[in-house]
């Protein structure tokens, strides 16, 4: 059975796709804030990028006020 996350994953991977959200090549930021919206963003694209045919950089980034 599947999980929600793989769920989720699969439904940001068609929008990624629909809207060519990313291109080969490409470095993708996510701002971390440490809220449940960033960690998630930052947990599916992590997934994303095991298996998603164009090879991206994905990167974390925090900034301390």
């Amino acid at each position: 059975m599947r999980d929600a996350l793989s769920d989720f994953t699969g439904t940001v991977r068609r929008a990624v796709d629909d809207y060519r959200m990313i291109q080969a090549g490409d470095r993708v930021a996510v701002g971390v804030s440490g809220g449940k919206d960033s960690l998630t963003l930052l947990t599916v694209l992590a997934a994303l990028k095991e298996y998603y045919p164009k090879h991206f950089e994905l990167t974390a980034i925090t900034i301390d006020m």
